[in-house]
């Protein structure tokens, strides 16, 4: 046996350290009357936390230097993927793959809004990694721009979040896409209220850019290869729609709705409408794609991701597009799992890299979200490994 290279495997898999109380501070509870309606559900879900974390300035710094060089490695890898036809290895659906391809070569016509990078690590010396790229759909929006505001106002302290301004920003820029000023913005999903209140977090947002906005759900939408998307007004009249946020996957599109995937892209090419996210964000959502980097760029950013488990002896396997910490399963010195509903999806194996604990044996994952630049910072915990749909946010503050 080489014991050199036990040595230097286990010195690579960071040892679990416990944080320091001094990063945690109470804030004063907020009554249910205090929230704005968007946070009314989560509210509910004994969700919210009233604790705060603090990170320092140059933890800050580094999540924000590692999101910045991912996704300069992502447009990197999407390049090299797209060049040598590689999509077959994502699995990507033949039908699908032409449609990809033109999107991402045109991307200045379909611009990417927003994603999430998720991390393991980076506080008190844990290795830090990203694990995933929340790029087609994302959550946490209404905690990480109307809770963590009110939390740090509360506390008088100051978070790194300027996801509300940068949003707005985009939205106005969108405005340039069109010749008219009544410009129609419809969000839509499958109708959780977690879903529905990221839908209208998002909406405040364009409403603040000066576009028309309305939620509606998925099956409230009419689609139109020739005339576009729209929906009903009554007495037979539609309204049109011009910027479509969905909180609809594409994969899931691609596996349930084809049709539907086929006719919103053919709408998306036409210009008849802007849909947010674009297609080429299902590559990024796609776990193989972090398999893919690991075989094509090796890199110390993100966590090393295979397609089976021969090179791992602690690691996480994750379904492809797998969702909200489902179907998850953790092999350290012992095993945890999720269910889900993602059990019958082709699964990666990434290597193990501790996320951070508190003394009460709380897990924290760390998120970041972005665009062309890094805007949000939010916190999840969860007294498990797998942060699933059972954690709790907890509200940041720079130290």
């Amino acid at each position: 046996m080489d014991l050199k290279a036990v040595v230097l495997h286990v010195q690579d898999l960071d040892p679990p350290v416990l944080m320091e109380d001094s990063r945690f501070k109470r804030v004063k509870s907020f009554k249910k009357a205090q929230l704005p309606p968007v946070l009314q559900w989560l509210a509910g879900q004994e969700y919210f936390v009233d604790e705060m974390i603090g990170i320092y300035s140059q933890e800050m710094e580094s999540f924000k230097k590692l999101t910045n060089e991912t996704f300069d490695l992502f447009v990197k890898a999407t390049d090299h993927l797209i060049q040598n036809n590689h999509l077959d290895y994502l699995g990507i659906p033949k039908s699908f793959q032409s449609a990809i391809i033109h999107s991402w070569e045109n991307r200045a016509d379909f611009p990417f809004f927003a994603g999430r990078f998720d991390f393991n690590g980076g506080v008190d010396g844990l290795g830090l990694r990203v694990i995933e790229f929340n790029a087609d759909t994302f959550s946490t929006l209404p905690e990480t721009i109307l809770w963590q505001k009110m939390q740090n106002r509360e506390a008088q302290s100051t978070a790194f979040n300027f996801l509300e301004d940068h949003l707005i920003t985009q939205f106005k820029q969108l405005k340039q896409f069109f010749n008219f000023e009544e410009i129609q913005m419809v969000a839509s999903s499958l109708g959780h209220p977690e879903d529905i209140a990221n839908c209208n977090t998002m909406l405040m947002q364009a409403h603040q850019a000066g576009l028309q906005v309305l939620y509606k759900d998925l099956t409230d939408i009419i689609f139109s290869e020739e005339e576009g998307l729209f929906y009903e007004l009554g007495n037979e009249e539609f309204q049109p729609i011009d910027i479509w946020f969905k909180m609809i996957p594409w994969d899931w599109m691609f596996e349930f709705e084809p049709e539907l995937a086929h006719t919103l892209i053919k709408i998306s090419q036409d210009r008849k409408a802007i849909v947010l996210n674009p297609l080429y964000t299902t590559l990024w959502q796609n776990k193989k794609f972090l398999s893919y980097i690991t075989e094509k760029f090796p890199n110390s950013l993100v966590a090393e991701t295979y397609n089976n488990q021969n090179r791992l002896q602690e690691y996480v396997k994750k379904p492809i597009y797998g969702r909200i910490g489902e179907n998850i399963e953790v092999k350290t010195d012992s095993v945890e799992k999720t269910d889900g509903d993602y059990e019958n999806q082709p699964c990666v194996y990434q290597k193990y890299y501790p996320l951070p604990k508190d003394e009460e044996g709380y897990s924290y994952q760390f998120g970041m979200f972005y665009s062309d630049q890094p805007l949000a910072f939010n916190v999840r915990h969860q007294d498990s490994k797998i942060i699933n749909d059972e954690c709790e946010f907890i509200s940041h503050f720079l130290i």
